[in-house]
């Protein structure tokens, strides 16, 4: 998942990956804050786990609609060429936003 967090100094939005699936797990594996360098102006970033927000991956919404190209093509004289095509890339995109939902929901307490 892909996690962003904005930099005080530019107010650019910086993104690290992580394999936590909430804050909780993100709170063990890196601590109460997330110590970080900006990708855009170099300052050291010291956010709290809870000033960090998950959007959707752009990755897992490709690679459905890389599925859904593909099944069109495999699948052209069956006729499901249009639920096909259509509902892969829906579905990948609805479990990349509930996921990312998920994580935005939960807070935790400082440790």
């Amino acid at each position: 998942m892909k996690l962003y967090y904005y930099c005080s100094s530019c107010k650019k939005e910086n993104s690290f990956n992580t394999k936590a699936s909430n804050r909780f797990e993100l709170q063990e594996e890196r601590g109460n804050h997330i110590n970080d360098r900006c990708n855009h102006c170099g300052t050291q970033v010291k956010r709290r786990v809870n000033r960090v927000h998950a959007k959707p991956d752009i990755k897992i919404v490709s690679i459905g609609l890389l599925l859904g190209i593909i099944s069109t093509i495999f699948l052209w004289n069956l006729g499901w060429i249009a639920t096909l095509t259509f509902s892969i890339p829906i579905l990948a995109f609805s479990y990349a936003s509930q996921q990312a939902n998920n994580f935005n929901k939960v807070m935790v307490d400082d440790k």
